[in-house]
């Protein structure tokens, strides 16, 4: 596939369109966009930086850069860690979406918010909290409160009520979408034009599906709609320690289990290893070891649920038969018996948790100044496997073996993320991060697990090769929406 630099007349032509104030070619601006670790290592620099504030010139962009052979590589926040930015060269247009930040409607009644996709977390959430407050948006758990709430949504994330709800992907109901030949699309109940977004699937066989996990290869998602749930007063988090990812994943599944009455109110279960607090500090100031820890109360494995109710005694109930349901499986059923214990949190640690947006992502950068996520979608009865698998590797390559686990819709599945953490400094550092990211992919595919968010060199040509005519009809799916290709060339396998 061939594609053209932006030329001066281009940056010209994107001027006329949304104003000289708002277009850069400046080559440290554009180098500025450029973001790596986190989700990706992979990333080059845009030709030129466009900030359009309205739908129609989104529009009037995208015709003219697929006249012109132009990639355009969309982002909102561009907090996705490189995956927002350009795969290849010539990097094209950075369409930055920031300027595209008006809140549309919060509906009550149906529960959803029609917003833009430069709302961040920190601007809903504030939003709702001043004028809807027995509400709240399905904001990322653990992203800044900079990060978008589309961006996640569309990349089928995890918000705060994951655990319960289900991923962002159930959550987002419908959008407004601009592809390169100018026309406007809307998805969900939508598409009947003047009806509400009420209905995500749409008016029969649905083209919504396109648009999760993308990328933006596929059009310029100019408006979403999501669910907005209630806001509960009755809070807390109960934590139990385990001595084994097994004993973690089986006592989490029997809970998960009790889907009415209990795991609806656990709308965030998510636990991990020691190493998830040890390498939260700078790696030559804390011991390495596992007895430090230990001695200090935190246990080898633990399960969080964090839990909701309308009532006392609602919270109550449920940590009553959590707590039950915990000491049954320690006398009758663990590997590990002597290990199993309720960790009390303390009242500031519990409050922490409860504090929404957060980030409790970004102090994994004090380890070696260099982290990166790579997340996987595994049945929650292979998550304990997955982590061992996985751990394994990590310590092979030198890596500290730091395991995140997370409940999906009452333990349907789980989310599972290695926390990679390394010298961003060191260029060999960049290979050895690549080179277990490879052996781990392959090995994981073999066993049927979901890269959440394939990169571009590894994982998404591994998974597509063993996807038989899936591929060939993805992009079949894309030619009719872009038909040369421009929209985040090198994505997914597109091409």
């Amino acid at each position: 596939m061939e594609y053209n630099n932006c030329e001066k007349k281009d940056v010209e032509h994107f001027e006329s369109i949304v104003g000289k104030t708002y277009v850069s070619a400046n080559a440290a601006i554009c180098a500025s966009y450029l973001s790596k670790s986190v989700m990706g290592l992979e990333s080059q620099i845009g030709d030129c930086i466009v900030r359009p504030r309205y739908t129609e010139e989104v529009r009037k962009i995208l015709i003219w850069c697929s006249e012109r052979r132009i990639p355009v590589s969309p982002l909102s926040a561009g907090l996705s860690g490189g995956f927002a930015c350009p795969v290849i060269k010539p990097g094209g247009v950075v369409l930055d979406l920031g300027r595209m930040n008006r809140i549309i409607e919060i509906d009550e009644d149906n529960r959803y918010a029609i917003i833009e996709p430069g709302v961040t977390n920190g601007e809903l959430w504030a939003y709702m909290k001043k004028y809807h407050p027995k509400y709240i948006p399905p904001v990322a758990d653990g992203a800044p409160p900079a990060a978008t709430v589309l961006g996640d949504g569309i990349d089928r994330g995890f918000s705060l009520v994951t655990s319960s709800m289900g991923p962002q992907g159930e959550v987002f109901m419908g959008a407004e979408v601009c592809v390169p030949n100018g026309d406007i699309l809307n998805y969900g109940s939508m598409a009947l034009n003047g009806a509400k977004p009420f209905y995500r699937w749409g008016l029969g066989p649905e083209l919504f599906s396109t648009l999760m996990g993308s990328q933006g290869t596929m059009g310029v998602v100019t408006k979403g709609v999501v669910k907005i749930f209630p806001h509960p007063h009755f809070k807390t988090v109960k934590a139990w320690a385990m001595g084994n990812s097994h004993d973690m994943q089986d006592l989490t599944l029997e809970i998960g289990k009790l889907e009415f009455g209990i795991a609806h109110n656990t709308v965030m279960v998510q636990g991990g290893n020691y190493p998830l607090v040890m390498t939260r500090f700078p790696k030559d100031k804390i011991p390495n070891d596992y007895k430090f820890f230990e001695k200090i109360g935190v246990p080898r494995w633990w399960m969080n649920w964090e839990i909701w109710a309308n009532t006392q005694e609602e919270l109550d109930f449920v940590c009553k038969t959590i707590d039950e349901y915990a000491e049954d499986f320690k006398k009758n059923r663990a590997r590990e018996p002597e290990a199993i214990r309720e960790w009390k949190l303390h009242p500031k640690q519990i409050e922490s948790r409860m504090k929404k947006p957060n980030k409790i992502a970004i102090p994994y950068s004090q380890w070696e100044a260099g982290f990166l996520f790579i997340t996987w979608y595994t049945p929650w009865n292979e998550c304990a496997d997955f982590a061992e698998y996985y751990n394994g590797v990590l310590k092979k390559y030198g890596f500290p073996e730091v395991m995140w686990i997370a409940s999906i819709e009452r333990c349907r599945q789980a989310i599972c993320m290695p926390i990679v953490c390394f010298d961003s400094a060191k260029p060999e550092d960049f290979q050895r991060v690549q080179d277990m990211n490879r052996e781990t992919t392959e090995y994981c595919l073999t066993k049927g697990w979901i890269n959440y968010r394939p990169d571009p060199y590894i994982h998404a040509p591994m998974t597509y090769s063993k996807a038989g005519t899936y591929l060939k009809y993805l992009r079949k799916v894309k030619e009719m929406f872009d038909p040369h290709y421009i929209m985040h060339p090198g994505r997914l396998m597109l091409p």
